[in-house]
């Protein structure tokens, strides 16, 4: 198929989302589910109008590439607070604990061969895809959306860092996880210093001036961008993580200008072109003949769609001091909306047998319905009366559940104070 052809129809449905977008129905649609439900229709499961070949394939991945790297630049623009990223780390552990215990149970059963890898995607956040919405509802800056970015940034960066040693390990090239853990220390440790130290430098008016020099800032960014996804590529990390760092070293470097015009224009370029194109292609690729045609697939997209919901509402009770109400659900179904790491890490899974194609296709499924309807639930949750009928049924099994999950909290807490004790004791 001509490629041009192709881009056409995908530059077409990017056009098309956002004009949809603008449609009474639709208006609390996130948009990239909009993209992803035209990639539908344009691909072989619907119409098939479009199919992805090897030059669509790459700009898909550049897509990807791009919208990791804006939001590390996002992440650290926005300085989320202490206490949130304190709850955040809290809240994305127990979820991660919780989607161990429940991997393993449908590892027991037959369902999946890979315990570690689908525990790993289960508590993934789209914290890329939450910005946006977020500042489609006003709520960047507001209380809630502080914490939501808290507990997002954790869904991000853990799945983000355990899948890069797990695909690694699971290789059994060991060496690969220690470079891929050499190349997290680098990344860290220059986004560090460039805050610590750029003031230090003096070099605002070398930076002002570079500013204003038309085009230089976005190349220098492009060029810090591919730098360091070629370093995680050679470190044997996925081109994501060195998006994602990318994203943070520019940020900070932006940081040292008056001129705020470069996150513009690197929007245009991501949000403008490359990103949509990763949404759209994602949906073209997706394959709902394979998904309703198996029972076992069934089966698993029912399971994973629950479960990517549940394992966030039971931790809830960490917000419990912070935030009421209908804030509590709606935290957990945000949270629980995730599509890009789904997509990247169940592709790296299948291509190196760590994942069946079903268990795969389910997975994507399920969060391609995330990132549907969750969104959009919880913003209409948040919209209702707070003593109307649907709301106070939410909120009670919300805290029901959250209930659970303290007290399992509590009894793992006790139960590991009395072992520390005991060895204590016995030393």
């Amino acid at each position: 198929m001509n490629d041009f052809r192709v881009l056409f129809m995908i530059s077409l449905a990017a056009v098309l989302a956002p004009l949809l977008n603008r449609l009474p129905a639709l208006t609390r649609t996130p948009l990239v589910a909009i993209e992803l439900a035209l990639g539908v229709i344009l691909g072989p499961s619907v119409t098939g109008l479009v199919s992805i070949d090897q030059t669509i394939d790459f700009l898909k991945e550049l897509g990807l590439v791009f919208l990791f790297f804006q939001a590390g630049f996002e992440a650290r623009r926005h300085e989320i607070s202490v206490p949130a990223l304190r709850l955040g780390a809290k809240y994305w552990l127990f979820a991660f604990g919780l989607a161990v215990v429940f991997a393993g149970a449908l590892y027991l059963a037959g369902l999946v061969n890979n315990i570690v890898l689908l525990a790993i995607i289960l508590p993934t956040t789209a914290f890329g895809v939450l910005i946006p919405i977020l500042k489609q509802g006003g709520e960047m800056g507001t209380r809630f959306g502080d914490y939501l970015l808290g507990a997002a940034a954790f869904g991000e960066l853990g799945p983000l860092l355990f899948a890069s040693i797990a695909l690694a390990t699971e290789k059994h090239h060991f060496h690969q996880a220690f470079f891929s853990l050499l190349f997290l220390s680098l990344a860290i440790a220059s986004t560090l210093l460039l805050i610590r130290f750029l003031p230090r430098l003096r070099v605002d008016r070398l930076a002002d001036w570079l500013a204003h020099t038309g085009v230089f800032p976005v190349r220098a960014a492009v060029l810090v961008l591919l730098g360091y996804v070629a370093l995680a590529n050679n470190f044997g990390m996925e081109t994501v993580a060195g998006a994602y760092a990318a994203g943070l070293v520019v940020a900070v470097l932006e940081s040292t200008t008056r001129d705020t015009s470069l996150e513009d224009r690197l929007t245009s370029i991501g949000s403008g072109f490359l990103i949509p194109v990763f949404f759209i292609a994602s949906g073209i690729t997706c394959d709902l003949h394979a998904l309703a045609s198996d029972g076992a697939s069934i089966a698993q997209f029912v399971v994973f769609c629950a479960a990517f919901l549940l394992i966030r509402l039971i931790p809830l009770f960490f917000y419990a001091d912070v935030l009421t109400g209908a804030d509590l659900p709606a935290l957990a179904m945000m949270t629980a909306a995730t599509l890009p790491l789904v997509v990247a890490i169940s592709y790296l899974g299948e291509q190196s047998g760590q994942l069946r194609p079903d268990t795969a296709t389910a997975l994507v499924g399920a969060a391609l319905m995330t990132v549907t309807l969750f969104p959009g639930l919880a913003q209409w949750l948040r919209a209702q009366q707070p003593d109307s009928p649907a709301v106070v049924l939410i909120v009670r099994v919300s805290s029901a559940l959250a209930s659970a999950g303290a007290t399992c909290y509590v009894a793992l807490e006790a139960a590991t104070t009395r072992l520390a004790s005991r060895r204590f004791r016995e030393r």
